[in-house]
């Protein structure tokens, strides 16, 4: 869960779209399960290295062929040659290890900007497909890019969307008070418990509550339901007073 979040709030803070983030994501999750680690399946058992004995090994300098192994490493599973050699270069000049998430996420935006048309389109997404079909076709681009795979990385993408965009979508003054108001309509009718029956036929019997307006049947809307205000609590306490005092 650390990673999601840490990669979704890197590229929200980037610029990219909620849409560009999320199929970039969806991308990074068929690649290597957003681990940074990651090596690619079936070399681990070529090299006889776990993900961690191979990152070890390229950071200590004992492993020798990182470069031109032609496998798959990381995020985004680097595989070609020069994109390896750019990512162990930087690694190694800003002092991270070669499988560090943030040294990671550095060198993809790098690699974002220099390919603009795939970080445009990225800040720019207006769905979660459109978005994780660029970073597939034009930035990952596996042997198989059938309409299954667009598909299905299409899907993870969605997920981390669902997960992130919502929580994180911000509303405006405008947009609050109208959804609150929407709120408080379906508070300002009768419904209510019928524990409260007692209680409520004695309010109304004293003048504690008045109620504003009638409802359909003509009987005082009381809006049991609704939140009360401190101008409203005072008057219910002063109306109180006056019972008891006389």
């Amino acid at each position: 869960m650390a990673n999601e979040e840490t990669i979704w709030n890197y590229f929200k803070a980037k610029g990219l779209s909620d849409y560009g983030v999320a199929g970039l994501m969806g991308n990074f999750f068929a690649e290597s399960g957003l681990s940074p680690t990651n090596l690619q399946n079936g070399y681990e058992k070529k090299l006889n290295m776990t993900d961690a004995e191979y990152t070890a090994a390229v950071d200590n300098g004992s492993y020798k062929d990182f470069v031109t192994d032609r496998a798959g490493y990381g995020l985004a599973q680097w595989t070609y040659w020069s994109l390896k050699e750019k990512m162990l270069n930087y690694a190694q000049s800003v002092g991270k290890s070669i499988g560090d998430l943030g040294m990671q996420l550095d060198f993809m935006y790098s690699e974002l900007i220099r390919n603009q048309h795939i970080l445009k389109a990225l800040e720019t997404a207006t769905s979660v497909r459109q978005a994780s079909d660029v970073m597939l076709l034009q930035y990952e681009r596996p042997a198989d890019q059938s309409v299954s795979v667009q598909e299905k990385r299409a899907a993870y993408g969605q997920e981390y969307y669902n997960r992130f965009a919502a929580v994180n979508e911000e509303v405006n003054l405008e947009e609050f008070t109208q959804l609150f108001e929407e709120l408080r309509n379906t508070l300002q009718d009768n419904d209510c418990s019928a524990y409260s029956q007692e209680a409520r036929e004695w309010a109304l019997r004293t003048g504690l509550i008045a109620g504003d307006g009638t409802i359909v049947n003509g009987s005082p809307n009381c809006m049991w339901q609704d939140f009360m205000t401190r101008e409203q609590f005072v008057t219910v306490l002063y109306r109180f007073y006056q019972a008891i005092s006389n």
